[in-house]
């Protein structure tokens, strides 16, 4: 209704302008026509108007559809000398005598609005003819253009209307199938989805919808395989400590075999720590609720530093470590989550790698960043989990056999510090040729 309002006034007034325009430039080239009759009359040799110049007036004035047409001679001395028997818009003409340009006004008459044009001709050495044309006619007729106008507007109302109602109804149940779908998960069925109908604005939040609802209940699934396998993990060193805590309360343990019965005990009291741990602080990176302090570091020799920690296990191990790191200058991260990162790779690369195996330790230039890389020569990983290694126990979960040690957790905490910091992972892998994980830094 606003539009079509605001709409139609503005064409009305452009119409109003237009029709204005249009008249008057009629009633000029009429009034010009009346100027060159009056001058013929005029030649015909009558030196004073008589009564055929009224004549001819009244002719112009219904042949031309006016109420008014009306002459003055200006003489060349400046006196006025009327020409016909009328002259009500003649001497509403301000300075008729002194006029040099056509003239266009409004007056009333007789309670009558008329819309005038004045306008002076040279005829010669006679002087000049100033005819004024008046017409009383409304240019715009404004009741019939607002009787049609509401027509207009009540039709496409209308029209409005049973658009809206057919668009409201087709739409409503489009919705009513969402919230159908939303209370569903809402109560716990996450295998809720909607069909999605068009391409239009409702099609887009169903194909949102249906993909919120299978993240969802992805998570959810993560979640209980996630909640599996930390039961699992938590249970075999608990059953070891419990076991062995009763024994030793029972009398069972010697005195020959509390060594031993310790030394496991403390091992899978470590184990058990180190889940925890891991957990608590999976937690608070993924809240956020951790801070990063960046300064000057001299990569290199601080990565070099970190390796070192892990000398002392390789070499248990029987396994080589190598380093192959470019001097980056001092860069701007946070030391100690540098080396929580590459402390959990490389505690990662030392647990799948074979003894007589290889683990490098490398820091690299790229266009896109400082790189650092851990290598390994171990078994490999599928290709088919690589795109999920990075997930919650899922590395230990799969590959157990091949070593049942660790927490599962150490990779995710790497990718969540890596993204925390601003860059992002990458894995190289295949099966029997070992894994390479990199870390892409931003300068």
């Amino acid at each position: 209704m606003v539009t079509l309002v605001v709409g139609g006034f503005a064409a009305a007034v452009l119409i109003n302008r237009s029709v204005e325009s249009s008249v008057r430039t009629e009633f000029a080239r009429q009034a010009s026509a009346t100027a060159r009759v009056v001058e013929g009359e005029l030649s015909r040799g009558s030196a004073t108007p008589g009564r055929s110049l009224a004549e001819v007036l009244g002719v112009v004035a219904a042949i031309g559809g006016h109420d008014y047409v009306e002459a003055v001679l200006v003489g060349p001395r400046g006196r006025v000398t009327l020409l016909g028997d009328s002259s009500v818009l003649i001497d509403m003409v301000p300075d008729v005598a002194e006029l040099t340009r056509p003239l266009h006004f409004d007056t009333d008459v007789g309670g009558t609005q008329v819309a005038v044009v004045a306008q002076p001709f040279r005829i010669g050495q006679r002087g000049t003819v100033v005819v004024a044309i008046g017409t009383t006619l409304e240019l715009v007729p404004w009741r019939d253009v607002i009787v049609r106008f509401a027509w207009a507007l009540a039709l496409a109302m209308l029209l409005a209307a049973l658009l809206a109602g057919s668009f409201a109804r087709f739409a409503g149940r489009r919705l009513e199938a969402l919230s159908d779908a939303s209370v569903a998960i809402a109560g716990g069925d996450l295998g809720a989805r909607v069909k999605v109908e068009g391409e239009d604005e409702v099609a887009q939040v169903a194909l949102a919808f249906n993909e919120m609802a299978g993240q969802l209940e992805d998570a959810r699934r993560r979640q209980r395989e996630f909640i599996v396998s930390v039961g699992h993990d938590l249970r075999t060193p608990l059953t070891a400590i419990t076991g062995y805590a009763e024994a030793i309360e029972e009398g069972r343990v010697t005195a020959e075999e509390m060594s031993r019965v310790a030394t496991v005990l403390a091992t899978e009291s470590s184990r058990l720590g180190r889940l925890v741990e891991d957990l608590m602080l999976l937690s608070r990176i993924e809240a956020r609720e951790f801070s990063l302090r960046p300064e000057e570091v001299d990569l290199a020799a601080h990565l070099g530093g970190v390796l070192e920690g892990f000398r002392g296990r390789a070499d248990a191990a029987r396994v080589r470590l190598e380093t192959d790191l470019v001097d980056a200058g001092p860069v701007m991260v946070d030391p100690d989550r540098i080396a929580q990162v590459v402390g959990n790779l490389m505690e990662n690369a030392l647990r799948y790698t074979p003894e007589a195996g290889l683990v490098r330790l490398a820091l690299r230039e790229r266009p896109e960043g400082l790189v650092i890389e851990v290598s390994d020569t171990g078994p490999g990983i599928e290709q088919s989990d690589v795109p999920h290694i990075f997930e919650r126990l899922y590395v230990t979960t799969r590959y157990r056999p091949v070593r049942p040690e660790g927490s599962g957790l150490g990779l995710a905490i790497v990718r969540e510090l890596v993204e925390a910091m601003g860059g992002h992972t990458e894995v190289e892998t295949a099966p029997g040729q070992g894994t390479t994980i990199r870390v892409i830094l931003k300068k």
